[in-house]
């Protein structure tokens, strides 16, 4: 991807990855959990903020460290690693909020064209999966590998 990204390292089995959100809030630890949903290859895809100290993911909290771009490119690159290991696995992706959902909306829209040539997307809504439309607001995101 051609976005400014932040590097990461992943866990052992590739289920965690971590990276570091720098910004006025200072450094700020990120993580990706990749964890699976009881279906066949579907996997949910969770950021949030990590306390190295005590282990605890945060994934309600508002960082405001003035870099969401670069750490929506930096989950991105996660998902083509991940889905580099894992090609046959498809990636859930949803906010916990209405505004983090429109956040992702809006992030896949804008790297839609280069976004599209690794992925397959698909957004839910209305108890069904349809291909990624930019003005539709879904409840999830599907993500696979083309």
């Amino acid at each position: 991807m051609h976005y400014p990204s932040y590097s990461f390292r992943r866990s052992q089995n590739a289920t965690q990855f971590f990276f570091e959100s720098i910004g006025p809030q200072g450094s700020i630890q990120k993580v990706v959990v990749v964890t699976a949903t009881g279906i066949d290859n579907v996997y949910n895809l969770g950021l949030g903020d990590f306390n190295s100290q005590t282990g605890v993911i945060d994934d309600l909290t508002i960082s405001n460290n003035g870099d969401t771009a670069k750490i929506l490119a930096t989950v991105f690159r996660i998902v083509i690693s991940y889905l580099d290991v894992h090609p046959a696995h498809l990636l859930i992706l949803a906010g916990n909020t209405p505004s983090r959902n429109r956040l992702y909306r809006m992030a896949i829209n804008q790297g839609f064209e280069e976004l599209s040539q690794f992925f397959s997307l698909l957004g839910y809504q209305n108890d069904e999966w349809e291909s990624f439309n930019s003005t539709h607001h879904y409840e999830l995101f599907l993500i696979g590998k083309k």
